[in-house]
């Protein structure tokens, strides 16, 4: 498997988990493969979910390639915000009753009993608060 491969990868002393589901696996393939034409010899040091987005964090065998490979990371992460982590079927950001997000397939999501409690998230608006002076006084 492909992103078996990316372990050998991982920096010494750093745990070589891949903590994401398999939906994600070819977009980090996809990610390593694009991060390593720019620099063959970069390290990884952790790939894994949070907040329902990937995180894919690198060490540059040349530090003045940080720049384009953060640039391409972030690409691949804008990827996977808009993949189902489980399935790489097209997804949403989902919440579970808990708290917790994953970016699911919502059909797969509710036709999953693991996944049957998370519900599409959809952020409160956000409001600025009120500066003092620029709220109303009574005189």
């Amino acid at each position: 498997m492909k992103v078996e491969k990316l372990r050998e990868k991982f920096v010494a002393g750093y745990s070589n988990w891949i903590s994401v589901d398999e939906g994600w696996y070819q977009i980090i393939v996809d990610c390593d493969a694009a991060v390593a034409a720019i620099d063959p010899g970069y390290r990884i040091e952790q790939i894994k979910e949070k907040f329902g987005g990937l995180r894919y964090y690198v060490r540059p065998s040349d530090p003045a390639k940080q720049p384009l490979i953060s640039k391409v990371i972030r690409h691949y992460e804008q990827i996977a915000l808009r993949t189902c982590e489980a399935t790489g079927r097209p997804g949403v950001l989902m919440r579970s009753t808990g708290g917790w997000f994953k970016t699911l397939d919502p059909k797969y999501a509710a036709e999953t009993l693991h996944y049957a409690r998370y519900t599409v998230y959809e952020p409160e608006p956000f409001t600025a608060p009120v500066a003092q002076q620029d709220r109303a006084t009574d005189f």
